[in-house]
């Protein structure tokens, strides 16, 4: 039988928070500290001596499991291994071992350590994660998101114009993009342009095109971008942002598909599909007069509403790993993952500037990373002080120890069912149940 570790020892594993357990060449456990009681479920004195069958599933254990070789090949390679476990309480968890063999004498006396590692929530957040939709390289598994998908294959095959409201960064020009390459028109040119990026003079010319000495600088005839886009689609971002003049002329193209260079009378047809979006309530620019009301309503034929990520934040997870994952493709830095902790301040934070704002602060801590793993440290500063820490605070302060557990209770211990319960995210009862060691 294997010996109790050396008092220190003792005092060393037990201060741990990983379990870890010794068993012998006949698969006995001789050893359990503190955090193994803990995780399991099980007193020490229950299971020293017995087989390891006590925490496993036995119709896992055919005697050919990673426990039982590391025994048999009695090799000082670690072995590491996911499997299912059983709590005392008959719950059945999924943890990360790790086993090493820890003596061998000529007797075929052999001792085994194992550290064992409760993963249940992470492995049941990747499966959530997994269990999402990807489109046109946009990834979400929120219903809003997923209302815009059905949107946007419903959309596409008509030549219709679609009109896309929402604030800053929420991904306008992804659902273009996907409406174009679901088209008919996917085989076309799909023209680009930001119409807060230019003057009124240059954005006339960068859209209609001009003609040589049409102005100081006109050196040559030089096609608009309506006519690069002939046969395909033309996206239009920030349109609430355009002059009256211009608006005048978007409206002609919307009606009658033809345009005019500047400086010239030609009349020209252009075969395309016009895709607007703003950031802007365009509705109350009509109201006040710095919009025309008959443009807004030729725009408007088919308007397409992107949600906030405030409003979305299950996606949070699984855009934050498609940055890291697009960041790693580019750089030969290893970056893995996201803490629990880190996720959590992620999913606490507001995101005024919606997925861009998460992609520059995914980006952010791929940098200052030390290690595989991003942890909190790595966030940008003002993710970790100042008035967003304070929301944060105030948020989680109302859920006590009390109010978890009644609604663990009464949701039968189902933490998705509790979450919905408590009106918030199941990540952020995972980490309340993690600082009440529930």
């Amino acid at each position: 039988m294997a010996q109790k570790p050396v008092p220190y020892l003792n005092t060393v594993l037990n201060t741990l928070n990983e379990a870890v357990f010794i068993y012998d060449q006949n698969m006995e456990i001789q050893y359990f500290n503190a955090a193994a009681e803990k995780i399991t479920g099980h007193a020490s004195e229950d299971v020293l001596g017995k087989k390891c069958t006590t925490l496993f599933d036995q119709s896992i254990c055919l005697n050919n499991c990673a426990l039982c070789m590391s025994v048999k090949q009695a090799q000082h390679s670690k072995v590491t291994f996911n499997s299912a476990f059983i709590r005392k309480d008959g719950v059945r968890r999924i943890g990360d071992f790790q086993a090493g063999l820890l003596h061998k004498d000529g007797k075929g006396n052999t001792e085994v350590l194992v550290s064992l590692t409760d993963i249940t929530e992470v492995t049941r957040l990747k499966q959530e994660l997994q269990e999402t939709n990807s489109f046109r390289n946009m990834v979400a598994k929120s219903p809003e998101m997923k209302e815009v998908f059905g949107t946007i294959q419903n959309v596409a095959y008509y030549d219709s114009t679609v009109f896309i409201e929402g604030e800053s960064g929420t991904g306008k020009e992804l659902v273009a993009s996907a409406i174009h390459y679901e088209s008919p028109r996917a085989g076309k040119n799909l023209i680009k342009v930001n119409c807060s990026a230019f003057s009124d003079s240059l954005l006339e010319s960068e859209l209609f095109g001009h003609v040589k000495g049409a102005f100081t600088g006109a050196l040559q005839d030089r096609i608009g971008r309506f006519e690069e886009a002939s046969g395909g689609t033309i996206f239009l971002d920030e349109v609430g942002d355009m002059s009256p003049g211009i608006q005048v002329k978007l409206l002609r193209v919307l009606q009658e598909k033809e345009i005019e260079r500047v400086g010239e009378n030609r009349t020209r047809k252009v075969d395309i599909r016009i895709i607007a979006a703003t950031n802007k309530n365009l509705k109350r620019e009509v109201d006040e007069g710095r919009f025309r009301e008959d443009l807004y309503y030729r725009l408007n034929v088919f308007p397409v509403h992107m949600p906030p990520l405030r409003q979305r934040k299950e996606d949070i997870p699984l855009l934050a790993e498609r940055f890291i994952d697009r960041w790693k493709s580019k750089h030969r830095k290893r970056i893995n993952s996201l803490s629990g902790e880190t996720l959590g301040q992620l999913m606490d934070h507001s995101w005024p500037g919606n997925v861009r704002e998460l992609g520059n602060a995914i980006e952010h801590a791929c940098i200052k990373a030390l290690g595989p793993t991003i942890e909190l440290r790595d966030l940008p500063a003002y993710l970790l002080t100042g008035e967003n820490n304070d929301k944060v605070k105030r948020k989680r302060k109302w859920l006590t120890q009390k109010i978890v557990k009644e609604a663990l209770e009464a949701c039968d211990h189902n933490q998705t069912r509790a979450a919905e319960h408590l009106k918030v995210h199941r990540i952020t009862l995972w980490r309340k149940l993690k600082e009440f060691n529930l």
